[in-house]
């Protein structure tokens, strides 16, 4: 029988790391990933931050991850936060924490104001943004929205600084998003079907 990855063996699994085919990593590098919203480690997507956020919000059908590919030396990841209903992490500029450049929120629903749909950069996800405030020469205030089936995940942007929306570029180029379903396939394939990401319909 199969068994639903209850948020305890979640809470385990950040302990471990992942290696390639899915076995376990070696060396603090994979031990400092594990324990962040990164799209993968070493080509699987099987990470342990990723099924935390995915039993926190258990209706949403995509996780907002970071691609390290495209993650650049002036950018951090900070702020990691998971409770039932609600997941967030945040990306510092030159390792800024005092001002989160981006704060990433994954609820089920998202309020908004005045907003704008824009084309998607992701295909199956609707795209809105929205601009409160800027500053000119100073301050740039925003957001972006990315609605889909059972979730909505929220963009805050804050930059400070001449460039304005320069780094939004960066943002749209790090920041992507992992089908629910992958994490679930690659659960059952690295359990070898003993371990499910969801419980079964019955909740059994």
């Amino acid at each position: 029988m199969r068994r639903w990855l209850l948020p305890a063996l979640a809470l385990l699994l950040a302990g471990c790391t992942i290696g390639p085919g899915g076995q376990g990593g070696q060396g603090p590098e994979s031990f400092a990933q594990s324990r962040l919203p990164v799209c993968e480690i070493r080509g699987n997507v099987r990470v342990p931050m990723l099924v935390l956020m995915a039993q926190a919000v258990p209706t949403a059908t995509q996780l907002p991850c970071v691609d390290l590919n495209n993650l650049t030396a002036e950018w951090s990841i900070s702020d990691v936060f998971v409770r039932n209903g609600r997941a967030r992490f945040a990306l510092d500029r030159f390792q800024d924490s005092t001002n989160h450049a981006v704060v990433v929120v994954l609820e089920r629903t998202c309020r908004f104001g005045k907003v704008t749909r824009v084309p998607s950069d992701h295909p199956g996800i609707q795209r809105y943004q929205e601009v409160t405030e800027i500053r000119r020469g100073q301050e740039f205030r925003g957001a972006i929205y990315y609605l889909f089936r059972g979730g909505c995940v929220t963009y805050r942007l804050h930059f400070l600084g001449a460039e304005q929306a320069r780094p939004l570029g960066d943002v749209v180029l790090t920041l992507g998003f992992i089908p629910r379903e992958a994490v679930a396939a690659a659960i059952r394939k690295d359990s070898k079907g003993k371990l499910s990401l969801d419980p079964p319909p019955g909740g059994r």
